[in-house]
């Protein structure tokens, strides 16, 4: 069974390519979907903290985490962590991606990052689609703070080439997926970190509708809401990704590729629906 990291980030000033495939031959991993930086590097957020953010986004208070989660982005769009401040980057380079994938295809696939409020839409899709290793489309309106509607034409031809998305929503009209449900009715769509920040909210919505799915990636979630999602959802809706290189670092300060995978190892579930989620799922997804 290959392992396959559906969700991971280039991002060379934390963690460097040879670095990277040491770490991947270490815990097992057989290919990485990696996903342009889209941001100045960030500190590391304390746990507690994190535990905090989960809770109040699993709660009746979760319209409290919109109002937490405004006030960490600037008037210009950057990120406020900590009174400081970190880019981020409206135009994700995609080059840096395929560069590595075309480099290491045996190891390697690659996300294309568009961007409809920077106008990196249909014209960077169809620059990088062709490019053998780049599977599909990531859209961040979370952060680059645009309501879904304005990704209606990148759904529609997403769908077209059968093309699937990997989205971290937002709030509001920056999370109202069905809007591109409705619009792409075959598309197939992979909600990043569990479908954050709306979690038990997003998963009863999308139980009976097989073209969505969760990646199980990020420090923004722990074990037991990994162990929820897999039971709301089913272990054939859930793939195995980790958000390197944020969040899960070793004694030594390297990444930790083994912490998320440890999480699906442990779950309650028949050999066959781990190996599912670390690889399968992601297998029959990307057709490879």
């Amino acid at each position: 069974m290959t392992v396959i990291d559906v969700h991971a980030h280039y991002e060379p000033r934390m963690l460097d390519v040879p670095t990277m495939l040491a770490q991947l031959d270490e815990r097992g991993i057989g290919r990485v979907a990696l996903i342009p930086c889209m941001n100045d590097p960030l500190p590391e957020t304390p746990r507690r903290l994190l535990a905090v953010v989960r809770r109040l986004m699993r709660s009746p208070c979760h319209p409290l985490a919109q109002v937490v989660a405004e006030t960490t982005i600037t008037r210009d769009g950057d990120l406020r962590l900590g009174g400081a401040t970190y880019a981020i980057y409206p135009r994700p380079d995609n080059a840096s991606v395929a560069a590595v994938v075309r480099a290491h295809p045996d190891r390697f696939l690659g996300w294309i990052f568009l961007n409809p409020r920077a106008a990196v839409g249909l014209d960077e899709l169809e620059r990088w689609r062709g490019v053998p290793g780049m599977i599909g489309v990531k859209l961040h309106p979370h952060w680059h703070g645009w309501p879904l509607t304005d990704a209606i034409p990148i759904a529609q031809r997403c769908e077209e080439l059968g093309l699937p998305i990997l989205i971290h929503l937002g709030f509001g009209a920056r999370g109202d997926w069905r809007v591109l449900a409705d619009a792409a009715p075959r598309l197939r769509l992979i909600f990043a970190h569990a479908g954050i920040p709306h979690y038990d909210r997003l998963w009863g919505a999308i139980r009976d509708d097989r073209r969505l799915a969760l990646d199980v990636s990020s420090p923004y979630l722990d074990e037991a809401l990994v162990r929820d999602a897999v039971a709301a959802v089913g272990p054939e809706r859930v793939l195995y990704g980790t958000d390197a290189p944020y969040g899960f670092h070793g004694a030594d300060g390297q990444y930790d590729y083994g912490a998320i995978r440890g999480w699906v190892q442990r779950l309650r579930a028949p050999a066959r629906d781990i190996d599912r989620i670390l690889g399968g799922n992601a297998l029959a997804l990307l057709d490879r």
